[in-house]
């Protein structure tokens, strides 16, 4: 697969920074590299007065269509402990996973407690990675051909936070993309909360409601902010996170059946790409 790249711009005149994720060629796919990259964009935003709003995109036909899984493995081989022996201990894999993901310095954590407001332009996939764009941004903007999911969890479990999916959708319709295999079309997403509007023009209607955000003082945005923040604490999202970090790691150490899809051995002898194709082709759009 293609390297990818994320790209930060800013317009001081008008107090919009955009954040573009570049791999259109792989969907935009994310590796941990990447996402090190984001949530450097967004500390570098983040201390930027003149900057208001950050703007999120994905390059080509995707937001994100998830995590890289040829990532993966190397993120834990690479981590403190992870080289030791031939399966990466534990502790490099909780260090990989709160370091990327998950942590005060992880793409996530960055993004749910960015001082600017967030808006998310969400189109063709958002799936996995680009599930949790959306969820710990501000505002989100989908194009009608936009689709949610995460189908890694049919694979190797829900391996992901569920406190932000469940204070957005409600635990049941949560379970939906827990358990069946499906991505919820724009429509959907629309009717369940997880979007806030869906626009014919997406990368338009994103701008158009970047600009209108961008009109509000400093003062104002920086203490809704903070109201929002003490909301997340109140909700457990901290503690949700840290969680997730445990859950994740011991997800890594799955132990599959014969008779089950064993879509980690598949990366290995097909590769991720072929393996991607394979663990997804059975997902359905509601």
């Amino acid at each position: 697969m293609s390297e990818g790249r994320v790209e930060l711009s800013k317009d001081h005149e008008n107090h919009i920074a955009t954040i573009i994720i570049r791999r259109s060629l792989a969907g935009n796919l994310m590796t941990r590299a990447m996402a090190a990259e984001f949530a450097t964009h967004l500390a570098n935003v983040d201390e930027d007065d003149d900057v208001k709003v950050v703007l999120i995109r994905g390059e080509g036909d995707d937001l994100c269509a998830g995590w890289d899984p040829a990532d993966a493995w190397s993120q834990y081989r690479e981590a403190p402990g992870g080289a030791v022996r031939k399966h990466p201990s534990q502790r490099a894999r909780l260090i990989a996973l709160d370091d990327a993901w998950w942590g005060s310095t992880g793409l996530y954590q960055r993004l749910l407690h960015c001082r600017k407001v967030t808006i998310v332009e969400a189109r063709g996939r958002c799936w996995d990675t680009g599930l949790y764009l959306v969820l710990c941004a501000d505002l989100v903007v989908a194009g009608e051909d936009a689709t949610f999911g995460s189908p890694r969890w049919h694979n190797v479990g829900v391996d992901g936070d569920m406190s932000l999916l469940f204070a957005t959708v409600g635990l049941k319709r949560a379970k939906e993309l827990m358990y069946c295999n499906v991505a919820w079309s724009a429509s959907t997403a629309l009717d369940y909360g997880l979007v806030d509007r869906v626009d014919e023009d997406a990368p338009y209607g994103a701008s158009e409601l970047a600009a209108t955000c961008a009109s509000i003082m400093r003062d104002g945005i920086v203490t809704e902010k903070y109201a929002v923040f003490a909301s997340l604490e109140k909700l457990g999202i901290g503690l949700s996170f840290a969680a997730t970090t445990v859950v994740g790691a011991s997800l890594s150490n799955i132990h599959f059946q014969p008779d089950e899809f064993n879509f980690l051995r598949q990366v290995r002898h097909e590769g991720a790409e072929a393996a991607l194709v394979r663990s997804r082709k059975d997902v359905e759009i509601r």
